[in-house]
């Protein structure tokens, strides 16, 4: 046997050998990136990837819409997707804008002076 033939038969092992030792792929969910967009549209993507989600109101309001807010973290305490049987609890730390720092206006004042 040449050297050549060797040298591709070497190859052609290895190659065998790390394609053996790759993780195969797997259907996983994709997972949103927080702050990429409004908190209802991320809390929207878990729940219709099959995650139970809290939310952890971490500043602002929480009386104003979940639009206006954003998604600071996700967790996933249990690092597993959902599964048919199970129900996997996410929790979404969330940031809103308070409403008195929003408004616009800064006041008028009346004094009398004596």
């Amino acid at each position: 046997m040449s050297l050549g033939m060797r040298m591709f038969g070497a190859g052609l092992l290895g190659a065998a050998v790390s394609l053996g030792n790759a993780p195969g792929a797997t259907a996983e969910p994709v997972w949103p990136v927080a702050g990429a967009e409004s908190a209802s549209a991320t809390i929207d993507d878990l729940e219709a990837q099959g995650y139970d989600v809290r939310i952890n109101w971490v500043s602002g309001v929480s009386s104003v819409p979940l639009s206006s807010c954003k998604v600071t973290a996700i967790h996933n305490p249990n690092h597993s997707p959902p599964s048919e049987n199970t129900l996997e609890t996410v929790y979404v730390d969330v940031s809103c804008p308070n409403r008195d720092d929003d408004w616009g206006w800064g006041g008028v004042g009346v004094g009398i002076g004596f």
